[in-house]
């Protein structure tokens, strides 16, 4: 007997440009979808995150999955309003995530998501994410057919959890920060836009590191707000730093501060 079915399997994955025009690709990768990073929050080590999808008005198909690696595991997750329409999952495919899928309507070209949310007990951290697309198989296949068919998905990077390191100290701290901050300002996330912001975020880093090297706990403390001070000032609107970057930086140097 025969049944029609819908899969949710991603095991490949397509490169596919959110900034170009939709080329029909893939069953589920025809669309582009803006990721927004709205919250990034800490409450003692639990890390909390906020996204807000769009999918493009240019987009050939309804937004049905969303992804997030969760490197640190989820320890809450929240189903979105209206509850009906949402599922939401700590684990695919045998893997640690956040994944929320949506059941009602699909997010046709053009629609918002209401604010997609998960915890985990770790430091905020760049991980990979995908979406894809809902697109109707159209062919019957038996209920006992192995393997399942292969569906693809848009692979992409955004702020997640990861779990807290090894070394706590604020030296080594400081160092991890200098790294998601060469990764927000490279050219595969692109997530600060201005070398010279870049150079100039870094060089508060590194001064920061050089004062605790020398025991000048005050002086880090000074560049570490300094940092944060330029970091509020280049983010907004038409700004080169996006919502990624900020709530990235900003949290770990925040919980840089609270441990000096």
């Amino acid at each position: 007997m025969k049944q029609r079915m819908r899969f949710s399997i991603a095991v490949t994955v397509l490169a596919l440009s959110p900034s170009v025009g939709m080329s029909q690709g893939a069953p589920g990768t025809n669309l582009a979808v803006d990721v927004r990073v709205t919250a990034v929050t800490m409450r003692g080590e639990t890390t909390q995150v906020t996204y807000v999808l769009r999918n493009a008005p240019t987009s050939a198909e309804q937004l049905f999955r969303f992804v997030v690696e969760a490197p640190a595991p989820v320890v809450r997750i929240w189903r979105p309003e209206p509850r009906g329409d949402w599922v939401a999952y700590t684990n695919y495919a045998f893997r640690s995530v956040a994944r929320w899928a949506v059941l009602g309507e699909e997010m046709a070209p053009g629609d918002e998501s209401p604010p997609l949310v998960f915890e985990a007990i770790g430091l905020p951290a760049i991980v990979t994410s995908s979406v894809r697309g809902y697109t109707p198989l159209s062919t019957d296949i038996p209920s006992d057919t192995l393997p399942m068919p292969v569906l693809e998905v848009v692979p992409d990077s955004t702020v997640g959890v990861e779990p807290f390191p090894t070394d706590g100290s604020a030296g080594n701290l400081l160092s991890r920060l200098h790294l998601l901050l060469d990764q927000a300002c490279g050219t595969a996330l692109a997530w600060i836009t201005s070398s010279t912001v870049c150079t100039s975020l870094g060089g508060k880093l590194d001064t920061a590191s050089q004062r605790l090297s020398q025991a000048d706990t005050a002086g880090a403390e000074t560049q570490i707000q300094s940092f944060l001070t330029e970091l509020e000032a280049q983010h907004g609107t038409g700004l080169p730093v996006n919502d990624s970057a900020y709530w990235l930086l900003k949290v770990n140097a925040e919980y840089i501060l609270g441990r000096l």
